[in-house]
């Protein structure tokens, strides 16, 4: 959203300026082995190499317990029942917390983002020491786009340096996230290690603004000429293995005074409508988490975060069919009804993985 830092509070600034005015899961890589599932439940899958003779899909899963969100971590292969677009496939790869992560983490320059950024600067290498030896970090900011302050690197001294660096920063622009979360895309496709799961982790209010032309005239100066629409960046994210992750700062209160605001008759007359859901629309399509925080939390719940993205299970398979290039495939990932049987609770959990990818 656009900033007036000068305004004495944060929300009061955002509302001001904007009405008056107007998502490593890894996607089809090359392997030229592939591991069967039913070794997995006796020995650990090895990591795959990934070459050119055929597609191997891997997805990265989350099971957690909807009602506590504490992640279930001892299931097996034969657990989970497969389909692309409709049709069974066989499980062929399978592990957990054998790849490594490769994390953008994305700092929105928002006013109402600010009192989180202090306290997560400070706490920030202890949060990072949840990740392994071999995972890599980059670190952006964003609002009308997307600037790299930290590129990749293993130094968590480093990452946590360019956190503070971001913490300190300010924009006057608007946020335009579906560009963002492109030139994050973008970013994670840097990745130096090969066949990484690549992450964006988005600190934001969940807010975005409208690209109406009259939001791009007064607080959109320094975007891209061109911006990327939703449905280009949704394919982005998917032919590319990027998962969106968040930590939302955002109070009940606020949300519901942003919702009467974007139906009052300027706000739709300008296109000026603070949208709300877009984060939350990128995890859901390509698996990521979505944690709510605040400033006094913000530090714990990014060590939590990590946990969650680390410990994910990654499922591989050959799809049985063959399809033409750029068609989009869907995935549905469930329980088998064994699973259930042998473990009721997982009637009560939820799986979390991408929604399909393209050929």
């Amino acid at each position: 959203m656009i900033n007036r830092s000068q305004q004495p509070s944060h929300w009061l600034s955002r509302f001001q300026s904007i009405y008056p005015v107007v998502s490593a899961i890894l996607f089809s890589l090359l392997t030229t082995q592939a591991i069967s599932a039913e070794q997995s439940a006796s020995a650990p899958s090895p990591i795959p190499v990934f070459q050119t003779t055929s597609d191997l899909v891997l997805l990265d899963t989350l099971v957690s317990q909807r009602k506590t969100g504490l992640l279930d971590t001892h299931l097996t292969a034969s657990d989970f029942s497969l389909d692309e677009d409709g049709a069974p496939q066989q499980i062929r790869y399978f592990s957990q917390d054998k790849l490594p992560l490769s994390i953008v983490l994305m700092f929105d320059l928002t006013d109402s983002v600010r009192p989180m950024l202090k306290p997560l600067a400070r706490s920030a290498l202890a949060a990072l020491q949840h990740l392994r030896p071999q995972d890599q970090v980059a670190v952006m900011t964003f609002s009308s786009s997307a600037q790299l302050i930290q590129p990749f690197t293993t130094d968590r001294a480093a990452v946590a340096a360019a956190i503070q660096r971001a913490s300190e920063e300010k924009s006057g622009e608007a946020t335009f996230l579906d560009e963002d979360v492109y030139e994050g895309a973008q970013e994670a496709q840097r990745a130096t290690i090969p066949n990484s799961r690549r992450v964006l982790v988005f600190f934001t209010d969940g807010t975005a603004n409208s690209t109406a032309t009259l939001v791009r005239k007064i607080a959109g100066k320094h975007a891209p000429a061109y911006l990327h629409t939703r449905a280009e960046t949704r394919q982005k994210l998917l032919q590319s293995n990027v998962v969106v992750a968040a930590l939302i700062d955002r109070p009940v209160g606020m949300t519901v005074l942003y919702r009467a605001l974007d139906l009052s008759p300027a706000s739709l007359a300008m296109g000026a409508e603070a949208r709300l859901d877009d984060i939350a629309r990128y995890a859901a399509d390509t698996g990521g988490p979505v944690l709510h925080s605040n400033a006094r939390q913000a530090a714990a719940k990014l060590a939590t975060l990590l946990d969650e993205l680390r410990l994910r299970y990654t499922l591989g398979y050959t799809p049985s069919t063959a399809k033409p290039p750029g068609s989009f495939c869907k995935i549905t990932l469930r329980f088998t009804p064994a699973a259930v049987a042998a473990h009721p609770q997982l009637r009560h959990d939820e799986i979390r993985t991408r929604t399909g990818y393209y050929r």
